[in-house]
C-alpha cells in the first residue's frame, strides 16, 4: 500500500559559473540560493509535515541522473543529489559551499526533475508535487517552440507546479529569450515568481503543518430523552512547542544522533533486606501518600469510580452573567456542530443557539470523552457571527476550589477633571491598534487577533535549529525578526509622545519612600562578654557595637526570643492586654522548642515557668490547652526529650489543687487527656430525596 505524504518537492538548485559574482562586496546569487534552500529545508523539518523534499544540483561537475544514463551526451550537468526523502539537518550540512566552473541548462534540469517523477518516484501517493527552479538564466537553454509546447502539454497533464526563486520574470523587459518561457510555463502549471527578498521575508518565520481537524463525535444528551448526534472540533488548543523528545546516543563524530547506538531505559526492582531482584509476578501496584507507600490489588480496582462511556450531558442552563471569562479553565475552546450529513441534527444546534442567544443562557455539561476518562465540565455558549455561523463554543468551567481568592488593598477614590479624562481618551485613541499603520501599508491594523506569531516558539525552534546545526555552542539571542514583533508601532509611539507630556503635567505623582523597619537586638553586655571567650587578636578585630545598657532604652512592642520573660514583664507594665500577652509568650515559647537554640531548652522552659505562674492565679484554661497542643505536636516531631524536660521542671498541666476553675485532678493521665475531646461522633440518619438519587445514578 503506498504511503500518503502531503507534498513532494524537488529544488533544482542552479550553482554554475554563472551564479558567482566578482564583486565580493555583494552577496552572490549562489549565496543567496543556498541561504534561501536551507531556510525551505529547515522550516520543513521544524513543521513535523509528512513532506518530502529532493534536491537537483544544476551546473554540476557530475552528469548524474536517469535520462543522462538512458541518454549519452544529453542531459549533461546535472546531479540528482539528494533523493525524494523526508527533509533532515544532513542535508542542509551536505549543500554546495562553492560554485563550480561548470554550466547547466535549465530546461534541461525540469525534465530530469519531471521524469523523476513519473518513473523513480514511487510507494508513495501525493497530489501535490512542485519542481522549484533557482536560477538567474545567465546559461541560456536550447529549446524550441514544438519542443516546449510539448513540456509544457506534459506538465499539465501530470499536475506539476513549476516555482521560480530568484529572478523576476514579470518585467516588462526581459535580460534574457528564455525569461519568457519561463514564465510561460509558470503561468500554465500555476506556479509562483519571487526574487530572494521576498522569499525569505515569507520564510522568515516557522509555520506548523495544517492539520485536517478531526471531529469527535457523540450525542449530546437533554434530559432523558432528548440526544442531538453532534461534532466537536478543537478551535484552540494549548500546546507545548514540542511535543516529545527522543533520547539517543550522540555521535562523536558529527555531533548528532548516532545512528548505529540507541539509548534503552529498564527498571529494576530490588528487595531492601537482601538485594534481590523481584521478578515481575511478584509485583504488585501501590501509591506513595507522604512516606507511606499504599499497596493497590487487584481487588481494590472494583472500587474505582467509573465515569461511564463516552459523553456528553447538559446538566442544565443558567444566565450568561453568571459565568464570566475568568470563571473558564482548561487548554482550549472546542466549537460543536450537528453531526455532518445529519440535517435533522444541524437544525436542532441552530434552534439550541438561537434560543440560548434569545433569553442569554449558557448551558453547563458534563463531558467524558472516552470510556473510563474522568469527567469534566464545560460551559456552552452559542456562537453566531455576521457570515451566519452557528454552533456552540465548549470552554471549561473551574470549581469553587480551583479559583483562587486574593485580597488587595483599598484604593482612595479620585476624582478627575474633564481635562484629565480627557487626556486619557486622546492617549486610547492615539493608541488605536487598529489605525497603528499609514496608508503605505496594506493593513493598518497591528497586532491583529488570531494573525500574530507567538515570539516565544518562533525563539524555541529557532533554538532547537541552531543546536542541530552547532552542537555544544551556546544558543545566540532572539533574532531580530523576533525581536521586532516586541516593538510598539512608529506612528503609534510619535501620536502617543506629545499626550503622554501633558498627562505628566496633569497628574503629578509623588515619590512614595518605604521606611524600613529597624531591627533592634536587646541583650545584657554580660552576656555578650561572655560570649566572646576567644583570643584577644580576634576579640580587637572585631567591629565596635554600642549596645544599650539595659532593655529599658529600648521601647518593646512584643515578645521576642531573645528575652521573651522580661519582654513580658515589660509589656505587662505597660498595660497590655493578657490575652495578647498569653499569645505572644506561647509563640515565643514554641519557637524556641522548635528552634533548640541553647541545647537544653532552659530559655524556654523559664519562659513557660512565668507562663504558668501567671496563668495559676488567673484562668488556667488557655496555659492548660496550649500545652496540651503543644504535647500533641512534640509528639508527631518525635521530640519526647522535650515533654520530658517539661514533667521534669513540674511545669505540667495546672490542675484543680492549684486552681479550682482547672479541668485536669491529676498530671498522672494527661496522655490519655490528649484525645479526650477526640470522641467520635454519633451518626445521623438524613433523608435523600429520590430526585438526587437519581442525579447521582445518571453521573
Amino acid at each position: 500500500m503506498a504511503q500518503k505524504v502531503d507534498q513532494a518537492t524537488i529544488i533544482i538548485l542552479d550553482i554554475g559559473k554563472n551564479t558567482s559574482n566578482d564583486d565580493k562586496s555583494e552577496k552572490s546569487f549562489f549565496e543567496n540560493a543556498i541561504d534561501c534552500t536551507k531556510r525551505i529545508i529547515e522550516r520543513k523539518i521544524m513543521s513535523q509535515g509528512k513532506d518530502l523534499l529532493g534536491i537537483l544540483l544544476l551546473g554540476s561537475k557530475k552528469s548524474k541522473n536517469n535520462l543522462a544514463e538512458q541518454c549519452p551526451g544529453d542531459f549533461k550537468r546535472i546531479e540528482l543529489f539528494i533523493d525524494l526523502e523526508t527533509p533532515s539537518w544532513k542535508m542542509i550540512r551536505d549543500l554546495p559551499t562553492a560554485p563550480t566552473t561548470a554550466k547547466g541548462d535549465w530546461f534541461d534540469a525540469l525534465i530530469v526533475a519531471a521524469d523523476y517523477f513519473k518513473n523513480c518516484f514511487s510507494g508513495y501517493k501525493t497530489q501535490n508535487r512542485r519542481i522549484i527552479l533557482m536560477t538567474n538564466f545567465e546559461s541560456s537553454s536550447k529549446l524550441d517552440e514544438s519542443q516546449f509546447e510539448r513540456v509544457l502539454n506534459g506538465f499539465k497533464e501530470e499536475d506539476f507546479q513549476v516555482d521560480v526563486i530568484g529572478y523576476d520574470i514579470y518585467t516588462d523587459t526581459y535580460k534574457y529569450d528564455d525569461v519568457g518561457y519561463i514564465r510561460r510555463l509558470v503561468d500554465g502549471t500555476n506556479g509562483v515568481s519571487a526574487l530572494f527578498d521576498d522569499t525569505m521575508r515569507y520564510l522568515v518565520f516557522h509555520k506548523r503543518r495544517h492539520i485536517n481537524p478531526m471531529p469527535w463525535n457523540v450525542d449530546l444528551c437533554i434530559g432523558p430523552n432528548i440526544k442531538i448526534p453532534v461534532s466537536s472540533y478543537i478551535r484552540i488548543k494549548d500546546e507545548s512547542v514540542v511535543k516529545s523528545w527522543t533520547k539517543a546516543v550522540r555521535d562523536t563524530v558529527t555531533g548528532s544522533a548516532s545512528t548505529t547506538e540507541a539509548a534503552s531505559k529498564k527498571t529494576w526492582y530490588i528487595n531492601p533486606e537482601n538485594k534481590d531482584v523481584i521478578k515481575s509476578p511478584e509485583l504488585i501496584k501501590g501509591f506513595h501518600y507522604g512516606q507511606e507507600l499504599i499497596p493497590f490489588l487487584d481487588v481494590d480496582k472494583t472500587l474505582l469510580y467509573n465515569s461511564g462511556s463516552k459523553s456528553l450531558t447538559v446538566y442544565g442552563f443558567t444566565d450568561a452573567k453568571r459565568v464570566q471569562w475568568h470563571n473558564l479553565n482548561g487548554d482550549g475552546l472546542s466549537y460543536i456542530f450537528g453531526r455532518k450529513g445529519d440535517k435533522k441534527a444541524q437544525e436542532a444546534v441552530r434552534i439550541l443557539v438561537e434560543c440560548l442567544m434569545e433569553s442569554n443562557l449558557v448551558g453547563i455539561v458534563r463531558r467524558v470523552y472516552n470510556n473510563g476518562n474522568a469527567p469534566r465540565m464545560y460551559v456552552l455558549m452559542p456562537v453566531i457571527d455576521s457570515n451566519d455561523y452557528v454552533c456552540l463554543s465548549m470552554a471549561g468551567i473551574c470549581f469553587k476550589e480551583e479559583i483562587k481568592y486574593m485580597a488587595f488593598p483599598q484604593i482612595e477614590k479620585v476624582t478627575c477633571n474633564k481635562e484629565q479624562v480627557d487626556a486619557f481618551k486622546d492617549l486610547i485613541k492615539a493608541m488605536d491598534l487598529t489605525n497603528a499603520y499609514n496608508d503605505d501599508y496594506d493593513d493598518n491594523e497591528a497586532f491583529p487577533i488570531a494573525e500574530t506569531i507567538s515570539p516565544s516558539i518562533q525563539y524555541v525552534l529557532d533554538c532547537i535549529a541552531f543546536r542541530a546545526m552547532n552542537p555544544g555552542k551556546p544558543l545566540p539571542p532572539p533574532r531580530k525578526d523576533i525581536m521586532m514583533l516586541f516593538k510598539v508601532p512608529e506612528l503609534i509611539e510619535k501620536n502617543t509622545v506629545d499626550i503622554v507630556d501633558k498627562l505628566k503635567t496633569l497628574f503629578v505623582l509623588k515619590k512614595v519612600e518605604v521606611k524600613k523597619r529597624n531591627k533592634q537586638v536587646v541583650a545584657n553586655n554580660d552576656e555578650m562578654v561572655s560570649s566572646f571567650k576567644t583570643d584577644e587578636s580576634i576579640v580587637n578585630d572585631l567591629p565596635k557595637v554600642d549596645l544599650p545598657v539595659s532593655s529599658k532604652s529600648v521601647k518593646i512592642k512584643s515578645i521576642g526570643t531573645v528575652d521573651p520573660v522580661n519582654d513580658y514583664k515589660a509589656l505587662k507594665e505597660l498595660g497590655k492586654p493578657k490575652k495578647d500577652l498569653i499569645s505572644e509568650m506561647t509563640n515565643a515559647i514554641e519557637s524556641l522548642f522548635h528552634s533548640n537554640l541553647d541545647g537544653h531548652c532552659t530559655k524556654a522552659l523559664d519562659a513557660m515557668k512565668v507562663l504558668r505562674t501567671e496563668s495559676i492565679v488567673g484562668d488556667p484554661s488557655d496555659y492548660n490547652n496550649w500545652l496540651r497542643n503543644l504535647k500533641i505536636e512534640l509528639l508527631n516531631r518525635k521530640k519526647d526529650d522535650v515533654i520530658e524536660l517539661i514533667k521534669q521542671k513540674q511545669l505540667n498541666y495546672i490542675i484543680k489543687d492549684e486552681n479550682i476553675l482547672s479541668k485536669y485532678d491529676s498530671n498522672d493521665a494527661d496522655e490519655s487527656q490528649f484525645y479526650e475531646m477526640d470522641t467520635a461522633p454519633n451518626f445521623t440518619e438524613t433523608d435523600i430525596s429520590t430526585e438526587v438519587n437519581d442525579f447521582f445514578n445518571d453521573m
